[in-house]
């Protein structure tokens, strides 16, 4: 159960951007409030007026991430190859120019987290859209293989997929490492919801599911998602790449920036003690997900593929003669505030991104 007032006493645009009689089911914030451990380690830093130059969590987030994966996903990155920064568009953002030139092409695989769009365009690059095919989202390599052209330089991804919620598996990252390997590609990968699978699926970390990957991917990981802390702005990046750390070893110390130390507490406190409350939220997740495929199966008019992972349901509205942007009408006549299918590239065209991490009640 979610308490619907202070959601409406929250400051994040969630659900300060519009009025109080819609109901915002947009961007990716949960209304679940944050694991209390991670609460109680900023709270306990303020309490002891500790915000001088406290290093200790920052200096802990390599080791505690490298061990969450082993924990959790399998994968063991070497704790020498890792780098903080402050959120994992910044790492993309930061790795995508370290490595490539204006002009270059740069993969996105459609539709996709609008932001990695607009870093490749606004960056100068060259945006070289590779359309999943819709029938499963999945990754087709015989498409990749076909828009990779000589100035191609990376791949841009989320592993798990935004917005549709699939797990890329292993034949599809195999296919992907023989276009890469051939291709030379650098592969970066946004895993920051490889914690909120559904169950049976499992997250594949990109860089350890082909040895032809482990090489060339950066990998980012991010306690933003799973414990709903995304405005503390804290994110860890595996680089596999030897030329990638070189460039980035030559950059002046302070240039890339770094996590403040509240940001940095609070994400080693998700890493080794929230681990009970990620449980619970990922079952209450997985009960919302698909209470909200039975309801849409009862109505019949739009289309759904339960998400593997994460808590976004990315809808089919193309059935219900709403337009190429339904989420526009369902917004101004019904009161509810989904993210347009549009945003994600034109394949979202007739489609809506819903979040589903809310209360039983309010998806009702």
């Amino acid at each position: 159960m979610v308490d619907l007032t202070r959601l409406r006493s929250l400051q994040g645009i969630k659900w300060a951007k519009y009025a109080d009689s819609v109901l915002p089911a947009w961007v990716a914030d949960m209304d679940f409030a944050p694991a209390p451990e991670v609460t109680d380690a900023i709270a306990a830093m303020v309490d002891r007026g500790d915000l001088g130059y406290n290093f200790v969590a920052l200096d802990a987030l390599g080791e505690t991430w490298a061990q969450w994966q082993q924990r959790h996903h399998g994968w063991s990155p070497p704790v020498d190859e890792l780098w903080s920064f402050t959120g994992a568009m910044h790492a993309l953002e930061a790795i995508m120019v370290l490595d490539t030139r204006p002009g270059d092409g740069i993969v996105i695989l459609t539709p996709i987290y609008e932001p990695f769009r607009a870093a490749v365009v606004d960056s100068g690059r060259r945006v070289v859209d590779v359309p999943l095919d819709p029938d499963g989202w999945r990754l087709d390599p015989e498409r990749l293989e076909a828009a990779v052209d000589p100035g191609t330089r990376a791949v841009l991804m989320c592993q798990p997929h935004n917005p549709t919620g699939r797990v890329f598996d292993a034949a599809e990252l195999a296919a992907l490492a023989e276009v890469a390997e051939r291709r030379d590609l650098l592969v970066i990968s946004d895993e920051i919801w490889g914690d909120l699978t559904h169950e049976p699926h499992r997250h594949l970390p990109v860089a350890a599911a082909d040895d032809r990957l482990a090489g060339r991917t950066v990998s980012i990981g991010s306690a933003s998602k799973a414990f709903n802390i995304t405005g503390l702005r804290c994110a860890v990046a595996h680089v596999g790449s030897a030329r990638v750390r070189r460039a980035l070893q030559a950059f002046p110390t302070h240039l890339l920036g770094s996590p403040s130390s509240l940001s940095a507490a609070a994400t080693v406190a998700a890493w080794t003690v929230g681990e009970a409350w990620l449980e619970t939220t990922r079952v209450a997740l997985t009960e919302r997900r698909d209470h909200l495929a039975v309801r849409l199966a009862a109505d019949g008019r739009i289309a759904y593929e339960p998400a593997e992972a994460t808590y976004l349901a990315w809808l089919d509205l193309t059935a219900t003669g709403l337009g190429d942007n339904p989420s526009k009408r369902l917004l101004y006549e019904a009161g509810v505030a989904l993210e347009p299918g549009l945003r994600f590239g034109s394949q979202g065209a007739g489609w809506a991104r819903l979040n589903f991490a809310t209360s039983a009640e309010l998806l009702d």
